[in-house]
């Protein structure tokens, strides 16, 4: 399977942030459209960079036809500002 994209956390946390914008985006969405294992860490790699995302519990259809509860991202506010990690000497 040929990949047109990076898998880097830089890649992921742009493409999760690009999908936050145009709307509400579940754990199941961000593996299956997304190309995103580990959702939740992106989602607080993206807080701890100041955005504001919430999470509402829902439950969805996987892709094996069972439901399955799941959390649904919503971008509430974009940070003013990219924070940066404190200098450590």
């Amino acid at each position: 399977m040929r990949s047109d994209h990076s898998n880097s956390v830089h890649q992921q946390r742009a493409r999760l942030l690009t999908a936050l914008r145009r709307g509400a985006v579940s754990t199941i969405e961000a593996r299956r459209s997304l190309d995103i294992i580990s959702p939740a860490a992106r989602i607080k790699e993206l807080r701890d960079a100041g955005h504001t995302i919430v999470t509402a519990w829902t439950v969805e259809e996987t892709d094996c036809g069972k439901p399955h509860r799941c959390a649904k991202y919503v971008l509430m506010g974009e940070a003013r500002f990219v924070k940066t990690k404190p200098n450590t000497r």
